[in-house]
């Protein structure tokens, strides 16, 4: 049985991944962007799994705002696919998402233009502070408790966004694909816009 779920599981992933390139990615670059939270937060996303979609939320408007922020470019429609990955190499409860962002955004014309840098400390400082506010506003936390955790040289929040992909390039592989993708059961894609 594992053989057929093996199987059934690369056979969606292929389906899901045809899909992403032909009908939803726009022929531009992307980049993945990986975030993460603390240990002190995750535990509350195991039994508020809607905690989660908040925090996909607010990992797309912070991308978004990172992007249209470095290219000087308020009104930037930015591409996301959003995917949750809920446990970390060893099968623990780790929450994070893996994003697949156009490297960049379409002006209200249609042009594209390219997110310059990528500003990983920033970025992940954005999302830090943008989760604590959620969680503040959700009274999950304080104020008091927040502005602590802001003080934590290492806060456990973290950023990574060094994977990148061509608009010509090799199509997206099974090996590529976000995470959700490679599971027996394929997460349904979220769609952001800015």
């Amino acid at each position: 049985m594992p053989l057929l779920l093996s199987q059934r599981s690369r056979q969606a992933a292929a389906i899901w991944t045809r899909w992403l390139d032909t009908t939803l990615l726009a022929p531009v670059p992307h980049r993945q962007v990986v975030l993460t939270i603390p240990k002190r937060l995750r535990a509350y996303g195991l039994y508020r799994r809607r905690l989660l979609g908040e925090i996909a939320r607010v990992a797309a408007r912070t991308v978004t705002a990172a992007i249209r922020t470095l290219t000087g470019e308020r009104d930037l429609a930015v591409g996301i696919v959003t995917c949750l990955q809920t446990h970390g190499s060893r099968a623990n409860w780790h929450p994070h998402r893996h994003l697949l962002v156009t490297d960049g955004g379409f002006r209200p014309d249609g042009t594209f233009v390219t997110w310059p840098v990528q500003d990983t400390a920033r970025l992940t400082e954005a999302f830090r502070r943008a989760v604590l506010r959620l969680f503040v506003r959700l009274e999950l936390f304080d104020k008091d408790q927040a502005a602590g955790m802001l003080t934590w040289p290492h806060s456990g929040f973290h950023g990574h966004t060094a994977v990148w992909e061509g608009p010509y390039g090799s199509p997206w592989t099974i090996a590529r694909s976000p995470p959700a993708s490679r599971a027996p059961a394929p997460g349904i894609p979220s769609r952001w816009s800015g």
